[in-house]
């Protein structure tokens, strides 16, 4: 009997320590949790999503692309932050006689909504290297859209950077806007920095201050309906070649929409040309 009871003692004992074992153990992923949810953060979906995507204004954005090691890699990164955006259509215009089969076949793979043109620009001689494909995409949009098209046109470089907000100002476009840009004119950001009622109070200059529209290629977009109205607008031969196709659709400083200048959500970004041993 003297046995028994010492073995029930013996069990029960073992059963309490096992039984405070695994409350700590729970006690401790209770604890485990807790700590891990005060120290994540969760963001929500930042991804551009509208409730009635049809009626949107449709962006056209126009991006001139030339042959080169970086190429494909410049267009992979900017596929990937137009892909999030809806109503959009990429006018992508190649400097080169003909199509080629390597951006070809890189739109065709990137399911986006796209128009694959090419031009030849004239790198022997004169001031901007792109000239003949901006303008090839400009000519595009007069002959093959209506002039009645609630449609923005915003020009984006294959190497810059550009935040998923932009596309928002985008669209609030009436005629044409700007916003500042980030590593241009010789600044960290360049452009309209004080805004108010819609227009523009103080700008940020350093490169040629005296320009009618101090703004890079990527800080600005104009309503479709505005190339209609100056059918010969285009872009020119000069230093100030966004200044320039402003000024000739009617543009300046005081009339052009500035509804945000409070952070920077363009960045004129440049990629190192690689070291290629072949």
């Amino acid at each position: 009997v003297a046995y028994f009871e010492k073995m029930k003692v013996k069990i029960a004992s073992i059963c309490f320590v096992g039984i405070v074992l695994i409350g700590i153990l729970i006690l401790r992923q209770n604890l485990n949790g807790v700590l891990h949810k005060r120290n994540t953060m969760v963001c929500p979906d930042t991804r551009l999503e509208h409730k009635d995507e049809k009626n949107l204004p449709l962006i056209y954005g126009i991006t001139s692309t030339y042959k080169r090691h970086v190429q494909i890699a410049e267009l992979t990164r900017l596929s990937q932050t137009v892909m999030h955006i809806p109503m959009f259509h990429w006018l992508l215009t190649e400097d080169a006689h003909s199509k080629t089969s390597l951006v070809a076949d890189f739109l065709n793979q990137s399911k986006l909504s796209y128009t694959h043109l090419f031009i030849k620009n004239n790198l022997t001689s004169g001031i901007v290297k792109d000239l003949n494909t901006r303008n090839n995409a400009l000519h595009w949009i007069r002959k093959n859209v209506q002039p009645s098209t609630n449609a923005i046109i915003y020009f984006m470089d294959d190497d810059n950077t550009y935040s998923l907000r932009v596309f928002d100002e985008i669209r609030k476009t009436k005629r044409g806007s700007a916003w500042p840009v980030g590593l241009a004119g010789g600044l960290l950001h360049e452009g309209p920095i004080e805004c108010k009622d819609g227009k523009a109070v103080r700008w940020n200059v350093h490169w040629w201050p005296q320009r009618t529209v101090p703004i890079d290629m990527a800080g600005f977009a104009v309503h479709v309906k505005v190339l209609f109205e100056k059918p010969t607008a285009e872009f020119t031969d000069r230093p100030d070649i966004e200044s320039g196709f402003l000024e000739s659709l009617g543009f300046n400083r005081d009339n052009i929409e500035v509804n945000y200048c409070k952070d920077v959500l363009a960045w004129h970004t440049q990629t190192k040309a690689p070291v290629v041993v072949e």
